[in-house]
């Protein structure tokens, strides 16, 4: 994992794909990636579904404004966006958490990029908020593989939220997984042999 400074639009240089912000030129690539069934089923009712173009533009002057922290998943040769991640903030007495989102395209499901990018992009987030307490995440409870994915980059379940979402004439349990700074910490230790910061 490499960290980018100055004034590159990269975040993270990873080893299965790059983190960067969003640009103009991304619009036409995040439709194909994201205008399908299969990334929509499972994500919250703001996710576009179908995708469209001035959907793409919206989203990526959303992304573009001050304080962001919603970034483009890019293929690590081409650079072309194949998905999207981030963290929205929250306030007041929760401001010490950050709430993950993501989602990738089904043509890259299945290749460890998105274990990677969670992992990775959380160890970025404590490493450059240190007043960060906790990162959180909800997945519907049918969603296996983001489970999966969540766990293997040190998440735990923390609770279920029962009947939480009613979605394409649906009832879905929701589970909340969370990351705390000092699991975290620990996690790297373990995974890597050495110490966070």
């Amino acid at each position: 994992m490499a960290y980018i400074t100055g004034s590159s639009d990269v975040i993270l240089k990873l080893g299965k794909s790059v983190i960067r912000r969003y640009r103009k030129s991304d619009a036409e690539a995040i439709v194909a990636a994201a205008d399908s069934h299969l990334v929509s089923e499972y994500m919250t009712a703001t996710f576009p579904s179908p995708y469209t173009l001035q959907d793409a533009v919206n989203w990526i002057d959303i992304a573009g404004q001050e304080g962001s922290l919603f970034f483009a998943i890019c293929t690590f040769d081409s650079d072309i966006v194949i998905g999207g991640c981030g963290f929205q903030h929250l306030t007041g007495e929760q401001s010490r958490t950050k709430v993950l989102g993501y989602w990738l395209s089904p043509r890259y499901w299945g290749q460890g990029i998105m274990t990677e990018v969670i992992s990775s992009l959380s160890s970025w987030a404590f490493e450059q908020l240190p007043t960060l307490l906790r990162i959180e995440a909800t997945v519907i409870e049918e969603n296996r593989g983001s489970i999966k994915v969540l766990e293997r980059a040190g998440f735990h379940h923390e609770g279920t939220r029962r009947m939480a979402v009613f979605k394409n004439g649906r009832i879905h349990n929701v589970l909340v997984m969370g990351l705390i700074r000092h699991e975290w910490k620990d996690f790297v230790e373990v995974k890597t042999g050495g110490v966070a910061e």
